[in-house]
């Protein structure tokens, strides 16, 4: 299985338009390479392609990589299917850029589905341009993708509850609101675990990224009270449903016992000090076996 990081950085990228944040300001001055939104891409056959989550960078996204564009005729894509891991914007928007090529199918749970169709009311805006084939994915049996050979089993774990702003009803949980993709490669038994998005470290969330042979994890933010530290937000990253990297019951040491054969944080906010290849932060994840991913990372596993 081909797999290939779109992006790995949270909203608004980095640097984000309107911040001078350090990592922000670094990045303009020529320090560093920019990122663009967190998604990710796979193939099991190198031809048909599938994407985990479709940002509002994904236009720019597909031109950059010669095996996610057209190969044949006037229009065509190799894009076979879209997952979504949430409802959040900064995953979803790039579904309106993706629909002249429609028709492709939309992989999400119940709950994610019912956001896009009632509350953002995508879905009906996509219908307009082509069917959408949708396909719901279920917290509690895997998803095979038998067009691809050799076939790929996709399973979702739960990793959150906490809806998008949009959806309007604060503080009230969903079910399968926020998950975690697991991809296994049926024919050589290996597995790929892309969680951007985890509120709880649960023992469900464990048992699929032991052993695996890559786990890109949610690497949001490094503490807990970070955007505060910068006065631009009183909400702390558990409450935006981001557990931290950093601190005793942060993401790090909880990875660095999971053991799988490499872990790799995406998702990662402009303010996050792990950006910094020379901080400490990134020292010491480094220490504990882990490490953070650039755009563009590709892997065979």
């Amino acid at each position: 299985m081909r797999v290939r990081l779109l992006g790995t950085a949270a909203g608004g990228g980095v640097p984000q338009w309107n911040c001078r944040c350090p990592n922000c300001q670094a990045i303009r001055e020529g320090r560093g390479a920019a990122r663009t939104h967190c998604a990710l891409a796979f193939s099991a056959d190198g031809v048909g392609w599938y994407l985990i989550n479709a940002t509002p960078d994904v236009a720019r996204q597909v031109a950059r990589w010669p095996e996610l564009q057209p190969r044949s005729g006037i229009r065509s894509t190799p894009i076979r299917g879209i997952l979504l891991t949430d409802g959040e914007l900064d995953h979803v928007l790039g579904l309106l850029h993706l629909r002249e090529g429609m028709p492709w199918t939309l992989y999400a749970t119940a709950s994610v589905a019912a956001t896009l169709e009632e509350d953002l009311r995508l879905l009906p805006a996509l219908r307009c341009y082509a069917d959408v084939r949708l396909r719901v994915l279920s917290l509690a049996d895997p998803e095979c993708l038998e067009d691809e050979a050799p076939a790929v089993e996709v399973r979702v774990v739960e990793t959150g509850r906490r809806p998008p702003r949009y959806r309007g009803r604060a503080g009230e949980a969903h079910g399968g609101a926020v998950v975690a993709v697991a991809l296994t490669d049926l024919s050589s038994g290996s597995r790929v675990v892309y969680a951007p998005g985890v509120g709880e470290l649960s023992d469900a969330l464990r048992d699929q990224c032991a052993g695996a042979d890559v786990v890109f994890f949610d690497g949001t933010f490094w503490a807990d009270d970070e955007l505060r530290r910068f006065g631009i937000s009183e909400e702390t990253a558990r409450e935006m449903g981001h557990v931290p990297v950093g601190g005793r019951q942060g993401s790090a040491l909880w990875l660095s016992e999971v053991r799988a054969r490499s872990t790799l944080y995406v998702h990662i906010n402009n303010t996050n000090p792990l950006l910094d290849p020379a901080s400490s932060e990134r020292a010491w994840i480094r220490g504990l076996g882990l490490d953070v991913a650039d755009d563009g990372w590709e892997g065979l596993v």
